[in-house]
Parts: C-alpha cells; sequence; structure tokens
C-alpha cells in the first residue's frame, strides 16, 4: 500500500469515530451540553482524540517506514489533486451555507458546528478520494 493511502486510511480512522460521536451527541441530545464550558469541552476531547490517533498512528507509519524517503510520483500527485479539488468544492458549499445562508435563521452553536460538520465533511472526502483513486484502475485525466 502506497505510503500516501495510508496517511489517507490513518486520516479517516483517526477523525470519523470521534467526530460521528460529537455529531450524534449535538444532533441527538443537543440539551446534554448546555454551557459555552461544557461545550468547549466536548469539542476539546472530540479534537483531542482525533489529534492523538493521527499523531499515534503517524509515529508507528514513520516507524515501519524508516529509511524510506516519501517519494510522490505523477498518479500520486493526480489523485492528490483531484479529491483535493472536489473537497474544497464540498468546503465551499458548507462554507457558503454557514456564511450566507445561516447567519438569517439560524445563531450560535448551530453555525459553528455546521461549519465543522463541513470542515471534517470535506476532510473525509478528501480521503475517500484519495483511497478510492488507489483503489480503483488508473486515470491518465482528471
Amino acid at each position: 500500500m502506497p505510503s500516501f493511502e495510508k496517511r489517507a486510511w490513518l486520516s479517516l480512522w483517526s477523525q470519523c469515530p470521534p467526530y460521528i460521536v460529537y455529531f450524534l451527541i449535538q444532533g441527538l441530545m443537543p440539551t446534554v451540553f448546555t454551557t459555552f464550558l461544557e461545550r468547549i469541552a466536548c469539542l476539546a476531547v472530540v479534537a483531542s482524540v482525533h489529534a492523538i490517533a493521527y499523531l499515534v498512528g503517524l509515529a508507528l507509519m514513520k516507524r515501519q517506514e524508516r529509511g524510506e524517503p516519501l517519494l510522490l510520483d505523477e498518479r500520486d500527485r493526480a489523485i492528490d489533486g483531484r479529491a483535493t479539488r472536489i473537497a474544497y468544492f464540498v468546503l465551499l458549499t458548507g462554507m457558503i451555507v454557514v456564511g450566507v445562508v445561516m447567519p438569517f435563521t439560524d445563531t450560535g452553536w448551530k453555525i459553528t458546528n455546521t461549519a465543522l460538520f463541513a470542515i471534517v465533511l470535506a476532510e473525509t472526502v478528501r480521503d475517500v478520494l484519495i483511497v478510492t483513486g488507489y483503489r480503483g484502475k488508473a486515470r491518465l485525466a482528471h
């Protein structure tokens, strides 16, 4: 498995479970955390779990790849470029909803959580497209 694909898998497995839990709590039990500090603490725990899982996984990967340079060829660059371009439009759409539409109808944590969801969704889309780029047939053009 190419190193770039391993990093995409690591990003998916370190990011998705904590944020799924966070968004489920926010969506299904919105009254669990009512104060600002409780909400920030919940978000901090989720972000910390994500960061720790990613850093531990990256350290393990680096240990396995000791001495191997991380080289990208044209296929790697094409996969990354396509995934990044599509994820950018996902993020752009989410931020338009958050910054242009929602301020007229919503406030506070609803806007914050929607913006966070757009960021997490864009990164997830990017990682999924990277993984599928390596798993699918080779493409010569975007």
